[in-house]
């Protein structure tokens, strides 16, 4: 085979690999926009129910407590009976869970409406599986970033969703999360093809099956890309969980505090940057840097963007500090992601996502609470400088734990 039969076959497997995942695109875009109107108004929606910060944060926390009950078994349950059937079950519970929350009439049920959201949870590790199954090794990290970037868009169009409905009552957007997640399962039966754990997949490349604990225990480089998505995910928890209350409290607009309706337009702003970032940026950053200065970049953008939330209350300034924290948070996640997907076999997908998923539950349960403690008693530098401590801390381990191309 010459080189331009060989670069055209390359080509091909591309194409085939991207019209495969246009499904998956579809599904996880409309599944991202249900959670991405929810996302700016649970903090004001709670409230309006008696919750404090801490209680807010309370909330987020027992949503991850039982994901990370039910990550690595969705997980391990879509590896043996398929990606589509689980990912079903799982917009299912999401799906209930938005109906009782715009039924609740009290923080119960909010609460009830999180704890079934969380354990049936999995629509995302489930999708980064079915992507990274469906996709040739080449052209992995392009998969995942369509995935990514379907997650960008719905929250980009969540967000301002959210915006302009709560104009017509707080419980109308979460009524159109619910309708988006009902469309969501019926274009996951719809569209996605079903699929057969015990068939070969195009691309397929399977290890011989060792046991649980030894294949955990062997995935030395998969813990490290692990131990510095834990750092990640804990600051971005401690930044979303809070930043709603942290803005209304600091920052006006129009001669209002910050409410559900700006917050809407700032999570919306994040997933347009989500969509640049996983669109143009992520592919041509690798062309000039190793995955490990990317991701050492990313921690630093965070910490200066946290540093500044803490040093002021500047409205012009807001807009600089949110973009260095938001592209940062976009470039680490998928860079660490993509790289622990590449650190793992194929047929060990569904599990190392889910452990991933797990992993970033622990850090959702403390992160939540520790940040809602801090606002709650109003110690709003405390929090951002914090936040700014532990980016910085994700640098430094980056730069010493992530291999470099020649050493991997």
């Amino acid at each position: 085979m010459g080189p331009g039969t060989a670069t055209e076959a390359r080509e091909l497997i591309a194409g085939e690999s991207a019209l495969t995942l246009i499904p998956t695109f579809v599904v996880v875009a409309v599944d991202a926009t249900g959670m991405g109107i929810i996302l700016p108004l649970l903090p004001f929606y709670s409230q309006r129910l008696g919750a404090t910060p801490f209680l807010v944060g309370a909330l987020i926390s027992v949503y991850a407590v039982c994901q990370l009950i039910a990550g690595p078994v969705v997980g391990m349950l879509s590896d043996r009976y398929g990606r589509r059937k689980v990912l079903v079950v799982s917009q299912i519970g999401t799906f209930v869970g938005f109906v009782l929350l715009a039924l609740a009439g009290n923080l119960t049920l909010v609460f009830l409406a999180r704890i079934i959201d969380g354990l049936t949870s999995g629509n995302i590790s489930v999708a980064h599986a079915y992507a990274a199954e469906h996709s040739a090794p080449a052209t992995r990290k392009q998969a995942l970033g369509m995935t990514s970037g379907a997650i960008g868009t719905g929250l980009l169009v969540g967000p301002a969703l959210s915006s302009l409905l709560v104009h017509y009552g707080e419980t109308a957007p979460v009524w159109a999360a619910a309708a988006l997640s009902l469309i969501s399962i019926l274009a996951t039966i719809a569209l996605l093809p079903p699929d057969d754990p015990a068939s070969e997949p195009l691309y397929q490349h399977r290890v011989p099956e060792p046991t649980l604990t030894r294949s955990m225990l062997g995935m030395r480089y998969a813990w490290r890309l692990l131990g510095l998505l834990i750092v990640f995910f804990f600051v971005n928890s401690m930044f979303l969980s809070q930043i709603g209350l942290f803005l209304s409290a600091r920052f006006s607009w129009d001669g209002h505090p910050f409410g559900a309706r700006e917050l809407g337009w700032m999570f919306a702003y994040a997933g347009f940057i989500n969509m640049v970032v996983q669109g143009f940026l992520i592919t041509r950053s690798n062309l000039i840097a190793s995955d490990r200065s990317i991701v050492v970049a990313a921690f630093a953008c965070m910490g200066l963007g946290f540093a500044g939330l803490g040093a002021g209350n500047n409205i012009s300034l807001l807009a600089i500090y949110l973009t260095l924290i938001i592209v940062g948070a976009m470039f680490a996640r998928s860079t660490l992601t993509a790289e622990l997907s590449r650190s793992t076999a194929i047929n060990r997908q569904g599990m190392i996502m889910g452990l991933n998923q797990s992993l970033m539950s622990g850090a959702n349960i403390s992160a939540p609470l520790v940040s809602g403690a801090l606002i709650g008693h109003r110690l709003f530098v405390a929090w951002a400088l914090a936040m700014a401590a532990i980016a910085a801390i994700g640098a430094a381990l980056a730069g010493q734990l992530l291999d470099t191309p020649r050493t991997r």
